[in-house]
This record gives C-alpha cells, structure tokens and sequence, in this order.
C-alpha cells in the first residue's frame, strides 16, 4: 500500500473516530437550545412583569435617586436595582470619585451581554456539528455503495440527513434566542447609562456641597 493510500485510510479512520463526539454534542446543542428557549420564556415573563407600567423618566422625576426610598427602588427592573445598589454601596470610598461609577456601570454592561454568549455559541457550533455529521456518515455510505450493501448505505445517508436538521434547527433557535436577548441587553444598557448619569449629577453634587 502506497504512503498516500494509508494517509487517506487514516483519514478515514479519524472521520469515524470523530463521529460519536459529533452526535453527542449534536445531542447537547439540542438540550441547549431547549434549555435556552425555557429561559428565554421565563425571562419575557419576569420582564414583562417588571416593566408593567414602568418609564425611568417617569420614575427619576419625584427626586433624587440615591436617597430613593426602599419602596420606590422596588419599582426599578433588577438590573437597574443592582447597579443602584452597588454605587449606594461605593458612594463614600474615594475609588468613586476616580471611575468608580463608570467601572460599575462597565461591569454591569459586561454582565448583561453575557446572557447572548451561549446562543451565540449554539448559533456557529450546531450547524458545524451538523455539516460534520452530515459528511461523516456519507463517507461510510460511500464505501456501502462500492462494496454493494445498499441497505447498509440508505441508514447512512437517512443519519447523514437527519443530523443536518438537527444541527440547522439548533442554530436557528440560538439564532431567534440571540435576537429577542439582544433587544433586552440593549435595553438593559440604555436605562442604565442613563440612570448612571443621573447619579453621577448626584454625586457630583454632593462632592461639592461637602
């Protein structure tokens, strides 16, 4: 046997070897998915039940915002509320007065565009799995057909195609899932840059009343 023939034998025997990680990480994108669907679900009804009604404008508007009453910071969706409540936490440390505010507000922008890395991940790696576990049964089906065993060859070819939808599918709902969380992340970084600049008017303002 040639050099270039055992190299391409030993191709093959890698595809092969390759193909059971591939199914089952096929299967971990669609529970991924599934998972993130359940989340996202939940989410929209947490949202929707935070921000009934809600307008930071509206809510800025009876006075200031760090000496907010515990019942009026209850009506701020979570993640304003956390970022209120880590600057009250920061507001007498001198770090403040040096970028405490804006690393407060960073931090809380990184957190929020964390919830996107996960659909954006099954958005580029399930149709990938998909292709691979596409080409790797064809390569086996191919050899059924030289060798005359059809049979063994149509249960090839239905994996092959099967493992294609799954892979489409997954990505398509991490790609449905990354667009309806975008809108939210976007949101989320809008109020609080602009809570953020409500607060730093506060501080600077007590920083020269003191």
């Amino acid at each position: 046997m040639s050099v270039l023939g055992t190299l391409e034998n030993g191709l093959f025997a890698l595809s092969q070897v390759l193909r059971f990680p591939v199914i089952v990480l096929l299967w971990v994108c669609v529970g991924s998915a599934l998972f993130m669907v359940g989340g996202c679900v939940i989410e929209f009804l947490e949202r929707r039940r935070e921000r009934s009604g809600f307008d930071l404008k509206s809510w800025m508007e009876p006075g200031g915002v760090l000496d907010a009453g515990a019942d009026r910071v209850k009506g701020l969706p979570a993640p304003l509320r956390a970022l209120l409540r880590d600057v009250i936490a920061e507001r007498g440390r001198t770090s403040m007065s040096y970028g405490g505010l804006e690393h407060a507000v960073l931090e809380r922008e990184h957190q929020a565009q964390r919830t996107l890395t996960g659909s954006r991940l099954l958005v580029r790696v399930g149709p990938s799995l998909g292709l691979l576990g596409t080409l790797i049964p064809m390569g086996t089906a191919l050899a059924s057909l030289t060798a005359g065993n059809l049979e063994a060859m149509a249960g090839q070819m239905v994996v092959a195609f099967t493992t294609t939808i799954v892979g489409l599918s997954a990505g398509t709902i991490g790609f449905v899932v990354q667009m309806v969380r975008h809108g939210w992340v976007n949101e989320t970084i809008r109020e609080q840059r602009f809570l953020a600049e409500r607060l730093a008017g506060e501080l600077g303002g007590q920083s020269q009343g003191g």
